[in-house]
């Protein structure tokens, strides 16, 4: 899947996602057997790419040596601290730490330090001729400014080794983008912001057949754990399985190299409380106090695409809607899983039937009756408008929706007892909209929804100019299950650059900063005692793919 999420990374899409990314239909019965424990040990046989035959000079088994001693000469720590001054913190899987299921397969294979004598066994043990020429491509303006050190430190790491010579290469977004899906990138950069908290939206949307990487990676193995985890309901066996599928990608494949997880952070005015760094990345506004006033001014780097969910694929969309729809679930401060929004409860009836209870008497701010029918109507109309920056491909597993009665829907999945269905619904897929408003096949402009006051969510919007400033006013018919705002006016601000948002919350202009200041800005704010940098783990992540067809270097 080639989608973004603005200035983090590209998106993910879960299994069922990535089955139908697959073309496949209804995926085929899973397997309740987890894979076998994996040794610790690297393994000296190669994989299999999915694609017939190799673009580069060097054999499969050259290849994955050769990721092996890449992966035993980076020097993660080196990253995190010289870098990002400790704002992101070095990753050792798959799975960041903090997660379930989280562990730390690839440092154990290779070391959490770098290792010069086993990089240089797992070449000459290949018949490989050293230094091995790598082409190595990065994006200096997606991922931020630092991209330009972080690298530039990576080939440093790489060639002191004296078994590399590295090419290194950047190329702006929006050609790095399409790019990358082409085979013209041996090797290169990407980042991962989670679509929900949970181990496998870092497993299936890599790993899965005809991930959104494109790096021709498959493997039947890897197919056949990750469709047995997604769907196994014992949490202590499904933990156990998702460790063994990083420990045997780690070990057996090593398609991509993980190396560093982020941290969320927000700064404030110094007597600013209830800033909430929540496991779905999205700041609540309903918790923020500033003594004093019942105002409160937030601001942000983050662009926003479109108010309309079905066009919407990315943090700064996102980051609005959670304030002003209704979801069935969602993520309320404190909370690591999902809880109900406007549903009563939400459960599995049938392998195949997620049905969810809505409360009674819900409304849109505009008075219209929230049922069943407009819950039904926006997942249909996702999937309908199936719009290219919006969410559909997380409702890969959506067979179809019904709703029996005005306060009953049933979600029917093609593949049974999908366990990351609920979070899903808590994702950019599922804000409820009002179907007396919003057309069933095409995206509804801003000023329309705005206007139509065609929202049920916190807050209500008062007033809207696109990536400038908007503000916000507690919906009072709101009955969900977020709490009832604690400020009685939010107005967020949107910066055109870091500079500018770090010194509008120095000067007092606004009183939260969140998303995005840069490593340099957030080291010097923690040392300003006219601000409070607020700080809690992050889904982030930084890594570097392989293209199992042209590494290391091209044809």
């Amino acid at each position: 899947m080639a989608h973004t999420k603005t200035a983090l990374g590209l998106v993910g899409v879960g299994l069922a996602a990535a089955l139908a990314l697959a073309g496949c239909g209804t995926p085929t019965s899973p397997t309740t057997t987890p894979p076998s424990n994996q040794s610790s040990t690297p393994a000296t046989t190669a994989p299999t790419s999915a694609a017939p035959g190799t673009t580069s000079n060097f054999s499969d088994a050259q290849k994955f040596a050769i990721r092996q001693a890449i992966a035993s000469s980076v020097d993660r720590t080196a990253l995190s601290t010289q870098v990002y001054k400790g704002q992101y913190s070095p990753l050792c899987s798959y799975i960041p730490d903090g997660y379930v299921g989280a562990n730390t397969a690839v440092c154990d294979a290779y070391g959490s330090t770098p290792d010069k004598a086993k990089a240089a066994k797992y070449l000459s043990d290949a018949g490989i001729a050293t230094p091995v020429t790598l082409s190595i491509q990065y994006n200096p303006d997606h991922y931020g400014a630092s991209s330009d050190q972080e690298y530039g430190l990576i080939k440093q790491q790489l060639e002191s080794t004296g078994l590399f010579t590295v090419n290194l290469q950047s190329t702006e977004w929006v050609t790095y983008a399409k790019e990358r899906t082409k085979d013209a990138y041996p090797i290169y950069q990407l980042g991962w912001f989670p679509d929900f908290p949970d181990a496998d939206n870092y497993l299936s949307p890599f790993f899965a057949p005809n991930n959104f990487l494109g790096n021709h990676f498959e493997a039947a193995d890897v197919t056949a754990a990750l469709t047995a985890e997604v769907t196994e309901t014992d949490p202590a066996k499904r933990t156990q399985m998702i460790q063994d599928i990083q420990t045997l990608l780690a070990t057996k494949y090593l398609s991509t190299l993980p190396l560093l997880q982020g941290s969320q952070w927000a700064v404030s005015a110094p007597d600013v409380t209830g800033i909430n760094l929540g496991v779905d990345e999205n700041l609540h506004f309903n918790t923020i106090v500033k003594p004093g006033t019942d105002q409160v001014t937030i601001g942000t780097t983050d662009k926003l695409t479109t108010l309309d969910p079905a066009g919407s694929y990315d943090h700064g969309s996102l980051a609005l809607e959670v304030q002003v729809y209704s979801f069935l679930v969602s993520f309320v401060p404190g909370q690591n899983t999902p809880q109900p929004d406007a549903a009563q409860s939400c459960s599995f009836t049938q392998p195949t039937v997620y049905t969810c209870k809505l409360k009674p008497d819900l409304k849109f701010a505009n008075g219209h009756a929230l049922t069943s029918s407009d819950v039904k109507f926006s997942y249909d109309r996702v999937m309908k408008i199936n719009d290219s920056n919006g969410p559909a491909s997380l409702l890969g597993n959506l067979a179809s929706v019904d709703a029996p009665d005005p306060l009953t829907v049933n979600f029917n999945l093609k593949a049974a007892n999908d366990q990351t269905f609920q979070q899903i619904l808590a994702t950019s897929a599922g804000p409820i909209v009002d179907e007396e408003v919003f057309p069933a096949d095409k995206i509804l402009a801003d000023e329309a929804i705005v206007d139509a006051k065609a929202t049920s969510g916190p807050y209500e919007i008062t007033s809207y100019t696109k990536n400038d400033t908007v503000e916000l006013a507690p919906y009072a018919g709101y009955i969900g299950g977020q709490s009832k705002p604690a400020n009685a006016v939010v107005t967020q601000k949107t910066f055109t650059d870091a500079t500018n948002l770090k010194l509008s919350v120095t000067n007092g202009d606004i009183d939260v900063a969140y998303r995005s200041l840069t490593p340099t800005d957030i080291e010097s704010l923690k040392a300003d005692a006219k601000v409070k940098v607020w700080s809690a783990k992050g889904g982030e992540i930084r890594y570097i793919v392989f293209n199992l067809n042209t590494m290391p270097n091209g044809s």
